[in-house]
C-alpha cells in the first residue's frame, strides 16, 4: 500500500469541491467518500475530475488503472477518494523535494 500524502489528499478534495457544484450530493466528502456509490457520480463526471487531476499531477495512467478496477468484482469496483489518492500518489513523477 502506498502512503498517503496528507498534501495530495487535500489537493484532491478541493479539486472534488471545486467540480462539486454540478453533482446531487450535499454530504461531507471524505477519505472514504466513493465515487459511484456515495457520490453517484457518471462517467463524464469521472472524465472531469481525471482531468483535473492530471492538470495539477501530470499525465497518470488512467486507463490501466481503470482497466485494473474493471477486473476486480462488481462489489469492489468503485474507487474511494482515498483510492485516487493513493494512485497518484503512486503513479505522480517525482517532485524535487522526492528525489
Amino acid at each position: 500500500m502506498t502512503q498517503l500524502d496528507p498534501q495530495v489528499l487535500d489537493d484532491v478534495l478541493k479539486l472534488i469541491d471545486e467540480v462539486s457544484g454540478d453533482w446531487e450530493y450535499d454530504g461531507q466528502i471524505t477519505p472514504a467518500t466513493r465515487f459511484l456509490a456515495d457520490l453517484g457520480l457518471e462517467s463524464l463526471d469521472l472524465v472531469v475530475l481525471g482531468t483535473l487531476v492530471q492538470q495539477r499531477y501530470g499525465q497518470l495512467p488512467f486507463a490501466e488503472y481503470y482497466a485494473e478496477v474493471g477486473q476486480r468484482p462488481v462489489a469492489e469496483r468503485d474507487v474511494s477518494v482515498s483510492d485516487l489518492v493513493e494512485f497518484i500518489c503512486a503513479n505522480r513523477a517525482p517532485s524535487p523535494e522526492r528525489v
